[in-house]
């Protein structure tokens, strides 16, 4: 028998779960358009390949289509399956390469990764041009300017279509000329549609021509486009009316989570969901409350039976989801099973990759490569913290940079400090550097940490060689000593920072090119030069 349309419902949601097992899963999984992995289910890659397993099995045992098995895994600061497979650059590390051909090798590789391990859906490339130096959440996550994000979007599509698993362009309209972190509150962005179409829908065009297979709304407001300040996510005016009738896109639009504050703190779960449905969305997307989730399908299949929402769309909305299903099941080929050799050989693409993108913004002195002999001493101080916005993956920073810089001919003292340093711990980095023969900084968002700057200022104070390695976004070249050698690595990750050490002991050329703008003149300047 056909179920009625208001209980199709949960055939609308994405959602993510606790658990490393399909036992510790609510059953109510199997009925929803398909679940999120995060890095909370995975442990090892053979108890990961089992959940998915099993998680499909009880779908398919209720005679349901194959679930989505999603999973954010864009490589630099966000990847969910950090610890078992191969970390790969950044986004911005890649557009730093200027070849889309290296990004089609990483996001195949990233594909291959999955597929193994069962998923069929991969949350990424993301698709923001960054464009505010000042974006707190998105940052290394972009590829770079429109046209460099357009290239790569396209090629990372690709990749991800090699190895048989689907891609989503995110976050539409654009979430990179924003101050806030949609985590915590409401950004709004005070562009007219025309501009968006010059700059920040330019990826998002390439990614629909490149068959993206779902695209992933922004938690921001353009009252420019929609004066009623309406999140994109539920907004009618962006989500038909520029997605749908303007770029003439008629897959899958899914949301961002809607637990995120953007959304959370001004609609519960259930009217978010039927607002964002309403708006034109096709799923709905919760990544950790199940409550949140049975709230959402009650609200649903309410606002379904009760008319609110029209029977019309959420028959087309359940058509793109089923043949999403039934496409994603397809591209998904027989997957080699997940291996050591496989991973070595993904962790040298990514090592490949950093070296192409590794970037020397400005060497006015000229620093490099270090030139110390056996006895001499390096001081290397890594401003650190945890996540640096809730959608990241990384922890505990470690001193695994100081060792790889050990193999070069002089000592190395390192020292992990606070990004903000003060009191006792500043004290100690100068006290350091006093004795060492050159200084490498290992900066982390200096231009949003008033004190790491002043830290890395004065360490320029002590007239040895400095050498400035931003870790994250090059804008930090903006607001450290202008004598200062820096390197942009567009990430923190063991390939990375291998690329960057290698430059340092003058075993490789540098080869990147900034991605972005700088706004200081001098730095940006030299970086063309």
């Amino acid at each position: 028998m056909v179920k009625a349309l208001a209980d199709r419902a949960a055939g609308l949601i994405l959602a993510g779960f606790d658990g490393l097992t399909a036992a510790q899963t609510p059953a109510m999984l199997k009925d929803l358009a398909g679940a999120v992995i995060f890095a909370r289910n995975v442990q090892t890659s053979e108890q990961t390949a089992a959940l998915v397993r099993d998680l499909q099995a009880a779908a398919a045992a209720d005679g349901a289509l194959p679930l989505i098995v999603a999973v954010d895994e864009e490589g630099g600061t966000v990847s969910r399956l950090r610890g078992i497979g191969a970390a790969m650059p950044s986004a911005m590390a890649m557009g730093a390469t200027g070849d889309p051909n290296v990004t089609r090798d990483v996001y195949c590789a990233i594909g291959e990764e999955l597929s193994a391990l069962g998923m069929t859906l991969d949350l990424a490339p993301v698709a923001d041009a960054n464009t505010n130096p000042e974006n707190p959440v998105i940052g290394v996550r972009s590829f770079g300017t429109a046209d460099i994000a357009a290239a790569h979007v396209t090629a990372a599509i690709a990749g991800l279509h090699d190895a048989g698993v689907g891609a989503v362009a995110k976050h539409f309209p654009g979430h990179g000329d924003t101050d806030v972190d949609s985590h915590t509150g409401l950004p709004v962005i005070a562009r007219s549609l025309d501009q968006l179409l010059a700059v920040e829908l330019v990826p998002f065009r390439a990614a629909i021509a490149a068959g993206a297979d779902a695209i992933m709304t922004a938690h921001v407001a353009l009252p420019n486009v929609d004066p009623t300040g309406m999140p994109a996510t539920m907004s009618r005016a962006v989500l038909t009316g520029v997605l749908r009738e303007r770029l003439g896109y008629d897959g899958v639009i899914c949301t961002d989570c809607m637990q995120m504050q953007a959304i959370a703190s001004s609609f519960p779960p259930g009217e978010a969901a039927v607002m964002a449905i309403a708006a034109g969305a096709d799923l709905v997307t919760f990544a950790s409350s199940l409550e949140a989730v049975r709230e959402a399908v009650a609200a649903l299949a309410g606002a379904i039976a009760s008319g609110r929402l029209d029977g019309a769309q959420i028959e087309r909305s359940l058509e793109r989801v089923a043949r999403l299903r039934v496409a994603l099941a397809a591209l998904s080929r027989e997957a080699a099973p997940w291996s050591d050799a496989s991973t070595d050989r993904h962790r040298a693409v990514a090592l490949d990759a950093a070296r192409k993108a590794v970037t020397i913004i400005r060497d006015p002195m000229a620093l490099l490569p270090l030139r110390l002999a056996a006895g001499q001493k390096i001081f290397v101080v890594q401003f650190a913290g945890g996540a640096l916005t809730p959608a990241e993956s990384t922890g505990k920073q470690t001193t695994e940079f100081g060792k790889l810089l050990a193999r070069g001919p002089a000592r190395v003292q390192e020292q992990i400090r606070s990004l903000d340093p003060a009191g006792h711990e500043y004290k100690q980095l100068l006290m350091a550097a006093a004795s060492a023969d050159a200084i490498v900084a290992v900066s982390r968002r200096a231009w949003a940490h008033p004190m790491q700057a002043r830290a890395i200022n004065d360490l320029a104070l002590v007239a040895k060689p400095l050498f400035v390695v931003a870790a994250r976004e090059p804008y930090d070249a903006t607001v450290v000593p202008q004598d200062a050698a820096v390197i942009a690595s567009f990430g923190d990750d063991p390939p990375s920072m291998e690329a960057v050490v290698e430059i340092l002991l003058g075993e490789r050329s540098a080869q990147g090119r900034l991605p972005v703008a700088l706004r200081d003149a001098s730095a940006q300047s030299a970086a063309g030069a």
